[in-house]
C-alpha cells in the first residue's frame, strides 16, 4: 500500500467514526432530556403539594412552636 492510499483509508475511516458518534449523540440527548422531565415532574408536584399542606391552616396547635 502506498503512504497515499493509507492515508485516504484513514481519513475516511476517522469520518466514518465522527459521523457516527454525531448521528448518536442528538437522539440520546435528546432521550436523557425526555427522562429527566419525567423524573423531575412528579418531584415538583410532591414538594407543590408539601407547600400547599404546610401553609393550610391547621385545627391542632402546632407542636413544633409549643
Amino acid at each position: 500500500m502506498s503512504m497515499s492510499s493509507l492515508l485516504a483509508i484513514l481519513i475516511i475511516v476517522s469520518v466514518a467514526i465522527a459521523l457516527a458518534l454525531g448521528l448518536a449523540y442528538l437522539p440520546m440527548r435528546l432521550l436523557l432530556a425526555q427522562m429527566a422531565k419525567a423524573v423531575a415532574a412528579p418531584i415538583q408536584e410532591f414538594i407543590q403539594r408539601q407547600r400547599d399542606r404546610r401553609a393550610m391552616s391547621r385545627t391542632t396547635p402546632d407542636r413544633r412552636k409549643v
